[in-house]
């Protein structure tokens, strides 16, 4: 994705392999409501947190070397039954709820992200300190336009979670920070290859 010193690498992998844990626990604890009540009434809670344990994980992987090992497929099944997953979960929504913005939707986005990443990579995605070969001028123009929507959306929401977590909103100040942090990744993670 774009050459950094293998302290900054080894960093970035640490902070999401955190957030990856911190994410599981809200998974297994007793105190998330259900795999089918969130916030925004579309979500499950445990759901939306496995969703970002596993783009954590994969996020670290993205910034070690031995994450290269990954075959490409392995990173597509999972991204795709992700986007699958959530895209179900807006079909099923009820109607007259708030689609747009709702968990499903945000998740939907980062798994479309990170498949975008792979396959502006070329599969391939670190390879010896580096994120990957990849080449936005034989990716064409769709894939850079995409990319450039969820840079923007991500951009976009790392402002708003960072806000709701200032102020406490739905889901407590962990999740918030937890979801700006993991937004911004994205971000940093899909800008060079545009």
């Amino acid at each position: 994705m774009f050459s950094s010193p293998a302290w900054l690498g080894w960093s970035l992998a640490g902070l999401f392999t955190v957030l990856a844990v911190f994410s599981l626990i809200q998974v297994l604890a007793p105190a998330a409501r259900s795999w089918a009540a969130c916030c925004d009434g579309v979500t499950g809670d445990r759901e939306s947190a496995l969703a970002h344990s596993v783009m954590a994980v994969a996020m670290a992987l993205m910034f070690v070397p031995w994450g290269n090992s990954v075959p490409a497929i392995a990173w597509n099944v999972v991204f795709v039954a992700v986007a699958a997953w959530f895209a179900a979960t807006l079909f099923r929504a009820a109607p007259g709820l708030p689609r747009w913005r709702s968990a499903a939707t945000h998740h939907l986005l980062g798994a479309v992200a990170m498949l975008a990443m792979v396959s502006a990579m070329g599969g391939a995605p670190a390879a010896s300190g580096d994120h990957g070969g990849h080449s936005s001028a034989s990716a064409g123009f769709l894939l850079p336009a995409v990319m450039t929507g969820l840079v923007v959306y991500f951009a976009a929401d790392v402002a708003l979670s960072g806000w709701c977590a200032v102020r406490g909103g739905p889901g407590g100040r962990g999740s918030g920070v937890a979801r700006a942090v993991m937004g911004a990744g994205m971000a940093v993670m899909l800008v060079p290859m545009l």
